[in-house]
């Protein structure tokens, strides 16, 4: 794992789970993080499934020193605290903003990935005066235009599946149990171009973020909210003025990345910009991270 400035709580370490001063909001759910970087700018990262705050290891070393960094892990996943209800994406939105102000954070860049984007898409419409800027990484937003292809196309089986209930119990945490690694890893490879650039290590890694019955089961909550999330981006559109940019992969969402940006466009999102990530399939941070990095060293120097 990469070196950083300030390990709040990193599940990749002995010891994963400590509270440090800051750890405990007086409102909204502890969220796990590894700070990085003692620059003025904050930079907020925000991982998707099946991963964790671990998926940054890459970037964080590479960004401009005028960053400080803050890699989250999403609520009951890694080092953030068990969760079991509110997977929805604006009521994490309002977990992320409780931790920011609990620091003195204002007017952070978001950058999100996968799941983590859909927060922070949901974070700049919950909150728009107070975020300098949201960079979206090889992921359409639910309930927006260019997000049609995750619901139709046979290659994101996986949403309809993490989605299924059995009885009480979501099925894929009836089948997945005990075999994290393993469905992680196939699930990885499926979307990779370069499945090397994530180790058989870095997925027991990533497993380990997901151990035991209510962890798996909040990775698979995040899907399941996704109804929620329609329903909350429709209803939350409207004129928002800081500027989104989109990087996709090469080779995965790439093909959409007109439609998704006009689609945001005409959610009311008034500066929309477009970036494609080359040589890269969905995991862009662990791929091409040193592309990842200079977009977003980039993104910070335009805002």
């Amino acid at each position: 794992m990469a070196t950083v400035g300030n390990v709040v709580s990193d599940h990749g370490r002995n010891g994963a789970g400590r509270d440090d001063a800051h750890g405990r909001q007086a409102s909204g759910r502890r969220l796990g993080l590894v700070e990085h970087g003692g620059g003025t700018i904050p930079l907020i990262l925000l991982h998707g499934w099946p991963q964790t705050s671990h998926a940054w290891r890459h970037v964080t070393p590479l960004l401009t020193s005028d960053c400080h960094t803050l890699a989250y892990d999403l609520p009951g996943i890694g080092s953030s605290e068990p969760a079991i209800d509110r997977f929805d994406k604006w009521s994490i939105s309002g977990d992320l903003r409780a931790s920011l102000e609990q620091r003195g954070i204002r007017r952070p860049l978001v950058v999100g990935h996968g799941m983590g984007a859909q927060v922070a898409y949901a974070y700049l419409r919950r909150y728009p005066t107070q975020v300098r800027g949201v960079m979206l990484l090889d992921t359409p937003i639910v309930g927006v235009g260019g997000c049609e292809d995750l619901f139709t196309s046979s290659a994101f089986w996986h949403i309809g599946f993490h989605q299924t209930m059995s009885g009480d119990t979501g099925l894929a945490e009836l089948l997945i149990a005990g075999r994290e690694v393993r469905y992680f890893r196939s699930h990885i490879d499926r979307f990779a171009a370069h499945p090397g650039a994530i180790s058989d290590a870095d997925v027991a890694i990533y497993a380990h973020g997901y151990q035991g019955p209510q962890r798996l089961a909040a990775g698979f909550a995040l899907y399941r909210a996704i109804p929620l999330d329609i329903a909350s981006t429709e209803r939350h559109a409207g004129t928002v003025d800081p500027p989104i940019l989109l990087a996709f992969a090469e080779y995965c969402h790439a093909t959409v990345l007109p439609e998704v940006a006009a689609g945001l466009g005409e959610a009311g999102s008034r500066h929309v910009a477009t970036s494609i990530i080359a040589d890269s399939g969905h995991w862009v941070a662990e791929e091409q991270p040193a592309k990842v990095a200079a977009v977003i060293n980039r993104f910070i120097a335009s805002t």
